[in-house]
């Protein structure tokens, strides 16, 4: 049995194969699958080493020294079907109907701006309440107050566009 033995000291033998998972055969005897690190068992050469993967050609190569392996192997197609690209690549959305930008767009910036417009309204109701604490005057409660309530209604314009854009974005 060939083993994989762990130790920095050791040179390993590298095998492996695009695509991975071939099975790794030394004289006829299962070593494992690509990708595989190994070292030789005995000094016997030469060796036979076979690649193979169902659904592609067998690679057969003699191992004729005890060199340190380090080879990855692309495997061919067996068969009338080329396969080019054994990685699907669907760069497309994963949307069972393709959304519209105009709403999302839309929602995002009523999003947005409601949202600075809530922080600098708020903002200018703490300046005013403030304003009232130092001056006592009247005027600066009345503006606290107004600001306050459009802040609150940016606040409910943001929450409604950010509804509108989550339904845009997933639901639609």
């Amino acid at each position: 049995m060939y083993s994989q033995q762990d130790s920095l000291t050791l040179k390993y033998n590298f095998i492996d194969s695009y695509p991975q998972n071939a099975e790794i055969k030394l004289n006829g005897e299962f070593l494992g699958s690509t990708p595989f690190y190994f070292t030789w068992k005995d000094t016997i050469f030469p060796k036979q080493l076979k690649l193979n993967l169902p659904g592609f050609n067998e690679i057969n190569e003699d191992v004729l020294s005890n060199e340190i392996i380090n080879k990855t192997y692309k495997l061919n197609p067996s068969g009338k079907y080329i396969v080019n690209n054994l990685v699907n690549e669907n760069k497309g959305s994963y949307f069972k109907v393709k959304r519209k930008p105009l709403p999302i767009i839309l929602s995002s910036l009523i999003t947005a701006g409601s949202g600075f417009f809530a922080y600098y309204f708020k903002s200018l109701a703490n300046e005013n309440a403030k304003e009232y604490d130092i001056s006592g005057d009247k005027t600066a409660i009345d503006r606290k107050k107004k600001y306050d309530l459009i802040g609150g209604i940016s606040i409910a314009v943001m929450q409604v566009g950010f509804g509108a854009l989550i339904y845009f974005l997933f639901i639609e």
